[in-house]
């Protein structure tokens, strides 16, 4: 297989990036292939050679910057939360994660690549939680069945945030996800 001319990996980043500005500028409806050629500075044809339809082009933009919630090691599963949520945080304080992120999930009832998508964001958030908190019984962190409520635990955490981010409009802080951790894990601290 040949590799990819570089000009065509040019214009496709920079469409990409013109995409995503137009989004968070002004939500799903600007994205339009037009409005990403002239954000661009490339000719509509290519645009449409890299995507032939409007839909295509958006989820790409929305892909752009996809990685899933949680991913967690051997440390103590307090302080990769603290530190997951905190990165989590800085992302959803800029502007254009809140309309990337509701153009995402709002998609995603009717669309299945942006079902896909939200899945590869959020879909094993709580296996992979459930795996870190047994393994934080097992280090002696956590008492025995935590590992049963990490949806639960997970809903604590994130979903004050999502509410006072998304609803609220307010900017998060280092010292609520810190509250939000200790008071959902503190139930289940291990003794001693």
């Amino acid at each position: 297989m040949l590799p990819e001319d570089p000009r065509a990996l040019r214009s496709r980043a920079a469409a990409l990036t013109a995409a995503t500005e137009l989004l968070v500028e002004g939500g799903p409806e600007k994205v339009t292939h037009a409005a990403v050629a002239r954000r661009a500075g490339i000719g509509r044809a290519t645009v449409y050679r890299h995507w032939p339809d409007q839909q295509s082009l958006l989820i790409d933009a929305l892909a752009g910057d996809v990685r899933p919630m949680f991913t967690f090691d051997d440390s103590p599963v307090r302080d990769q939360l603290i530190g997951q949520l905190g990165q989590l945080i800085n992302r959803l304080n800029k502007p254009s994660a809140v309309s990337v992120l509701t153009t995402i999930v709002q998609r995603s009832e009717h669309d299945t690549e942006a079902r896909t998508i939200r899945e590869q964001i959020f879909g094993d958030a709580d296996e992979n939680f459930a795996q870190a908190l047994a393994a934080g019984v097992e280090r002696g962190e956590l008492r025995a069945g935590v590992e049963c409520h990490a949806r639960d635990l997970i809903a604590r955490i994130v979903g004050p945030l999502v509410f006072q981010r998304f609803l609220m409009g307010e900017l998060l802080e280092d010292a609520r996800v810190i509250e939000l951790v200790d008071l959902a894990l503190g139930p289940w601290l291990a003794e001693g």
